[in-house]
């Protein structure tokens, strides 16, 4: 898949029945005068996924023409995991739990923009 929005993108997470590792593109486009701030926040909340279970790569690089344009590159274990990284239980206890960062995120002005949808597999 490509091009998709975000709420395809859950839909498809939802009701797919392939059961193998995945991956993921997302653009987020970020307000100018929080470019910074959101820069800052990356650097932290990073981290904190990296360290959930079925968490394969999780990590923000910067466009190389447009400084308020971050990429997210990231690959789960399963698309059952990277569900669960969005869910309301994930990073218990941690001040990045559940639907926090996107919360963060959506103040900051970003929605992030789903770009592709990929299997971690040259198999069907």
């Amino acid at each position: 898949m490509s091009n998709i929005t975000f709420e395809e993108t859950l839909e498809w997470f939802k009701t797919t029945d392939y059961t193998g590792a995945i991956g993921l593109t997302v653009k987020f486009p970020v307000p100018a005068e929080n470019t910074e701030k959101f820069a800052e926040f990356l650097k932290d909340y990073t981290p904190y996924v990296l360290e959930e279970e079925g968490c394969i790569d999780f990590g923000f690089q910067r466009d190389w023409k447009n400084p308020n344009e971050f990429w997210l590159t990231e690959r789960w274990a399963s698309v059952q995991i990277l569900l669960s990284h969005l869910g309301p239980d994930s990073r218990k206890g941690t001040k990045y739990e559940g639907g926090t960062p996107l919360q963060i995120m959506a103040d900051f002005g970003v929605q992030p923009d789903p770009v592709a949808i990929y299997r971690l597999s040259l198999e069907d």
